[in-house]
């Protein structure tokens, strides 16, 4: 049995709460290895990957370059959505500290308290959408 949809709204928010999650453990680990020699601090990028879900129609003033083969790059026509992946890569910054570590703590809290006031907004939104479908269901004004 699939998964029960409720629309691409309600999916998109759980998508960008499921990839601020991913990045709140990754700041979290950063800052708790802020002390380890030749630590190297992670990204997430989930919010390129929340943008390819959405399939574009492309601009309809410009044209379109034909593609002939699925290996042809295609340029300036519709995209497909592409499936939610988040994906974490190991910075190479240079160190800033004589252990080796490349990890700003001063920075890593500004991230993690940026990534939590997303994730608040995302879970608000998600339980306005829910309180939405529920009055929907309850046939109620």
């Amino acid at each position: 049995m699939g998964d029960i949809s409720f629309g691409q709204t309600v999916g998109m928010l759980k998508n960008a709460m499921d990839g601020a999650g991913t990045a709140h453990g990754v700041i979290a680990n950063n800052i708790a290895n802020v002390n380890t020699p030749n630590f190297r601090r992670a990204d997430v990028s989930f919010k390129e990957a929340l943008a390819a879900t959405e399939a574009t129609q492309g601009d309809p003033d410009e044209l379109a370059l034909a593609t002939a083969s699925d290996r042809h790059i295609p340029i300036g026509g519709p995209q497909d959505a592409q499936p939610f992946s988040v994906t974490t890569t190991v910075s190479d910054t240079q160190q800033m500290r004589v252990d080796g570590s490349n990890v700003d703590v001063d920075q890593e809290m500004a991230k993690l308290s940026l990534n939590s006031a997303y994730a608040q907004t995302m879970g608000q939104l998600l339980q306005n959408q829910y309180s939405r479908l529920r009055q929907a269901i309850s046939e109620r004004v």
